[in-house]
C-alpha cells in the first residue's frame, strides 16, 4: 500500500494480487495502464532486468489512482518500458437513447453500442463519446475479445479480474460478460472468498483508520456507513464508490461546467440504480442506511471541490 502516488507515464509497478503473487503494470497516459502476463513470488521480481519491449501487454484498461494506492507494493527499478503501446480508442457503451430510463427495460432490452474515445480529449461521457457502432450483438465473440467496456477499473473487482486472467491465461472482464451476456460463472464472487484464496486485505483491519487514510487528500470518508455495516456485501459498496469515483476523476480533470457535472452524476446514479437486482441477489438491497450514505458521501464530493449543486438535484435519477 503506498503512502503517496504521482501518476507518471512508463513508471512500471509491481502489484500484488494474492500473497505470493505479484505482476507488472505499466503507467501509459492518464487513466490507461497496460498489464503483463509477468507474474513473480517476490515483489520485486527478484531485481532481475527485463524488457517490456520484448513482450505484448495482457490487456489495456482505464484505472483509477486509488488503486495503486491499494495494490501496488512499488515502483520496478530494473524494468523497461515498453514505448509503443497502442492506447485503445473503441469501447463499449451504454446506449444513450436509454438514458434516465435503463431501469425501465429488460436486460434483453438494453442496448450497447461501440464508441469511439480519442485519448487526447478523453472520456466525454454517455451523450458525448461518438458513436461508430450502433446496437451490438452482444454475443459477438470478437466484442467480448476486443472491447473493454467504458468506465474506470479500481477496487476487489479488478483484483478479482486481474486474478482471473492471470490463472485463466487470457484477458477476462467478468463484469463485461455479466452486462452483456447475463452471466458471471467465474470463482472470487465476493471479497470474503477472495481472502481466503490469498489476497490481501489491503489494510481493511481497521476500516475507520485505514479508509479514512485511503480518503485523507481528498477529505472524504467514502461509504463508510455501508462499509460498517455487514448488510452491504463489500465487494458491491466497492461497485457503488466506483460510480462516485468516476464523477471525482471527471471533476479532477479539470472540468468545472455544473451543467456537465450534473450529467455525469446522472449517469453515476443510474449506474447505482442498475446495481439493485446485484444487491438482491446477495440478500441486501440500496435502503435507508445506504440512501444515506451514498448521499453524505456525494454530498462531500460536491462541497470538497466546491461544486454549486443541490444534493436532490445531484441524484435526481435515483430509483432508491
Amino acid at each position: 500500500m503506498l503512502k503517496r502516488f504521482v501518476w507518471k507515464k512508463n513508471d512500471i509497478h509491481s502489484i500484488q494480487l494474492k500473497e505470493n503473487v505479484y505482476i507488472i503494470a505499466q503507467l501509459l497516459e492518464s487513466p490507461y495502464v497496460a498489464f503483463f502476463h509477468i507474474t513473480s513470488e517476490s515483489n520485486h521480481f527478484d531485481e532481475k532486468p527485463l524488457d517490456l519491449n520484448n513482450y505484448k501487454p495482457f490487456g489495456v484498461c482505464m484505472v483509477l489512482k486509488g488503486f495503486f494506492k491499494q495494490c501496488s507494493v512499488g515502483k520496478l527499478k530494473n524494468v523497461q518500458p515498453n514505448l509503443n503501446i497502442p492506447i485503445p480508442e473503441i469501447f463499449i457503451s451504454s446506449d444513450r437513447g436509454q438514458w434516465g430510463n435503463r431501469s425501465e427495460f429488460s436486460d434483453d432490452e438494453l442496448i450497447y453500442n461501440l464508441v469511439k474515445i480519442d485519448p487526447a480529449v478523453g472520456d466525454k461521457g454517455l451523450m458525448g463519446n461518438e458513436i461508430i457502432q450502433y446496437n451490438i450483438d452482444r454475443n459477438d465473440p470478437n466484442m467480448l475479445t476486443n472491447y473493454e467496456i467504458v468506465g474506470y477499473n479500481t477496487g476487489y473487482e479488478f483484483v478479482r479480474r486481474l486474478i482471473l486472467s492471470i490463472e485463466n491465461g487470457r484477458w477476462i472482464d467478468p463484469l463485461k460478460e455479466q452486462r452483456l451476456l447475463g452471466i458471471d460463472n467465474y470463482p472470487l464472487q465476493t471479497v470474503e472468498e477472495m481472502w481466503q484464496a490469498g489476497v490481501p486485505k489491503y489494510g481493511v483491519e481497521d476500516k475507520d483508520e485505514n479508509r479514512q487514510n485511503e480518503n485523507e487528500a481528498a477529505q472524504i470518508n467514502y461509504l463508510m456507513e455501508m462499509y460498517n455495516d455487514p448488510f452491504y456485501p463489500e465487494f458491491l459498496v466497492d461497485k457503488v464508490k466506483e460510480c462516485i469515483l468516476r464523477v471525482v476523476q471527471f471533476i479532477e480533470e479539470g472540468n468545472r461546467d455544473v451543467n456537465k457535472i450534473q450529467r455525469k452524476l446522472d449517469e453515476m446514479t443510474i449506474a447505482i440504480n442498475d446495481l439493485a437486482d446485484e444487491f438482491g441477489q446477495n440478500n441486501s438491497e440500496i435502503e435507508t442506511v445506504a440512501r444515506e450514505s451514498i448521499a453524505a458521501t456525494v454530498k462531500s464530493v460536491l462541497q470538497y471541490y466546491k461544486i454549486d449543486l443541490d444534493i436532490e438535484d445531484a441524484l435526481r435519477e435515483r430509483d432508491w
